[in-house]
């Protein structure tokens, strides 16, 4: 299982850090807005990294075999960074860290085969979290991000952990 308290430290610790550097281009204003973008954009990129979204035939015959588990082990931690740091300066950090049994609820769901309804409805609950202020929808867009992620593109736990270490250390 996820240690998602540990996770929400190590990204908020390299968030604040890098805020100290001045190496940041937020302010008040548009840090919410900025960290959803960036969320939203990571999330696009594993749609175009994972190649399951594809229209072409051709676009997923050129999939690196020897390094797609590593680049989509990579793609979700980064969305993960931007779930919690978002959270965070949301202050809904209680909808992020879920207990065991949640996580397993979560995780025992089936694989979807409609990776374009899944996609699409986590795009929409993420959407409906920011414009409608609803803490309720953005959870839900993170329960489903996790299943999405874990379950449907088959990343496991401990080289998601290890990503996120490395991503997010100082």
């Amino acid at each position: 299982m996820l240690k998602f308290d540990e996770m929400i430290q190590q990204a908020v610790a390299k968030f604040n850090n890098m805020g100290q550097k001045q190496q940041l281009l937020l302010n008040g204003n548009n840090k919410q807005q900025k960290l959803f973008i960036q969320l939203d954009l990571s999330l696009a990129k594993l749609a175009e990294d994972s190649k399951r979204f594809s229209v072409y035939k051709k676009d997923q015959e050129n999939i690196d075999v020897k390094n797609y588990k590593e680049m989509i082990t990579k793609d979700v931690a980064n969305i993960m960074k931007y779930y919690l740091l978002f959270a965070s300066v949301h202050n809904w950090l209680d909808i992020i860290v879920i207990d065991e049994e949640d996580y397993n609820k979560v995780t025992s769901i089936a694989a979807d085969r409609d990776f374009n309804q899944v996609y699409l409805s986590i795009k929409r609950m993420m959407f409906n979290g920011f414009y409608n202020h609803s803490k309720k929808d953005f959870q839900f867009s993170w329960k489903m991000f996790l299943k999405f992620g874990i379950v449907d593109l088959g990343v496991d736990d401990k080289s998601l952990s290890s990503q996120f270490s490395e991503i997010n250390s100082l």
